[in-house]
């Protein structure tokens, strides 16, 4: 039994993800680039961005991936904006910076989808800019990069979240930029490429979040690009589409994976089409939708949405020798355990890495009925230590 869930877990993760392929689904509602955009608990969200008429929008949907349909949610309470960026951090939104029509923005906003609200948070000490990095880890959010008023920044500051405040960070250690690309990863930062001028960028650098130091790691071994978009997903950062080395459109909308632990890159099926400049995406339940963008070989927005199949959460390397079943699987709620040996506690993970469930104690049952539709990743341990972990269908 031992020896068959390691081999099914190996299977899941070796499977070659160049056979999958892109699937197209319901073009979003109004055509636009640079939106922000997320997904959290099934749900995806778009918000702010550049429209058909070349303007900063406050409009905001949201998207059903079971009824593919889009949803108006009203107008974001902040300044009309676009070039903005946002992330999720356990279970919430995050969007600020920017550009309205007469200013660069500094501003933070936190959405939390179960009372449709928005938060104003503290506002950067730093200048306004425009399509900077923007990524969260160990409750911070971390800002850097983007242009402004003082052209093109290489200054980075962390936002506390729990003191509500900011602070200034080491800047990174290469030259300022814009419509760079970045992730978190094993919670640690990663960012590069981008451009200045005409200068498109190839470097790729990590930031250790725990000593705020910088270390340049291996150019991206494909073409220089700025202007794409990107995602954290299973431990595993991802690249999409953007802008070429001469700042106009590739022949395919390329898409990588970059894995940490080695420094290296896969090249996974491109996107259909030529590729976007300013697309957005976000990842609900194991997959990524590709959102917008402009394409500019006929200089016109992107309506078109497609997903894609992302590898499991399920990693090889932390699958231990003690199996254990969850059942029934896929489960509409009640669940049973059936396990060797004993634990105290069930956690459930989703797609996007965030802890969503957890029971303590003993127990041989559990109701997961509050959960929303998906795939999580299970995990047993007994005293802190993990004992095996398996990917659970909730309907």
């Amino acid at each position: 039994m031992r020896f068959l869930l390691i081999l099914l877990t190996g299977l899941t993760i070796l499977s070659p993800l160049q056979a999958q392929q892109w699937t197209k689904m319901a073009n979003i509602p109004q055509g636009r680039h640079h939106p922000v955009t997320w997904g959290i608990n099934g749900v995806g969200y778009m918000v702010t961005g550049t429209n058909a008429q070349n303007n900063p929008t406050k409009t905001f949907y949201t998207y059903n991936p079971q009824t593919d349909r889009w949803n108006y949610e009203g107008l974001f309470p902040g300044t009309e904006r676009s070039f903005a960026i946002g992330t999720v951090y356990k279970g919430k939104g995050y969007l600020g910076f920017g550009a309205s029509q007469t200013r660069y923005l500094n501003d933070l906003w936190e959405h939390d989808p179960p009372t449709d609200s928005w938060n104003q948070l503290a506002s950067c000490p730093c200048a306004g800019r425009r399509h900077p990095s923007f990524v969260a880890s160990n409750d911070a959010i971390y800002v850097g990069l983007g242009d402004g008023a003082q052209g093109n920044y290489d200054d980075w500051w962390k936002y506390d979240m729990k003191a509500d405040s900011w602070r200034s960070i080491p800047d990174l250690p290469g030259a300022g930029r814009h419509h760079p690309f970045q992730f978190v990863v094993n919670g640690q930062v990663y960012a590069g490429m981008g451009h200045a001028g005409q200068v498109i960028f190839d470097d790729w650098y990590r930031l250790d979040t725990a000593t705020d130091t910088w270390t340049q790691m291996d150019d991206f071994p494909g073409e220089a690009r700025v202007a794409g978009t990107q995602f954290n997903h299973a431990q595993q950062g991802y690249v999409l589409s953007g802008d070429g080395d001469n700042h106009s459109y590739m022949s395919t909308g390329e898409f990588w994976r970059y894995n940490d632990s080695t420094d290296t890159w896969t090249q996974l099926t491109a996107h259909p089409g030529v590729s976007r400049w300013a697309p957005g995406s976000f990842v609900l339940n194991d997959e990524v939708y590709l959102i917008g963008g402009l394409n500019r070989q006929t200089r016109s927005l992107a309506s078109s949405i497609y997903k894609y199949p992302l590898p499991s959460t399920v990693s090889l390397k932390e699958t231990t020798q003690e199996p254990f079943t969850l059942y029934p699987n896929p489960t509409q709620g009640s669940m049973t355990i059936q396990a060797e040996r004993k634990f105290d506690a069930l956690t459930l993970i989703n797609s996007t890495g965030v802890k969503v469930f957890q029971k303590k104690g003993t127990f041989t049952k559990v109701d997961l009925g509050s959960l929303s539709p998906g795939i999580y990743l299970a995990q047993l341990r007994y005293q802190g230590t993990l004992l095996g972990q398996q990917r659970i269908l909730k309907r």
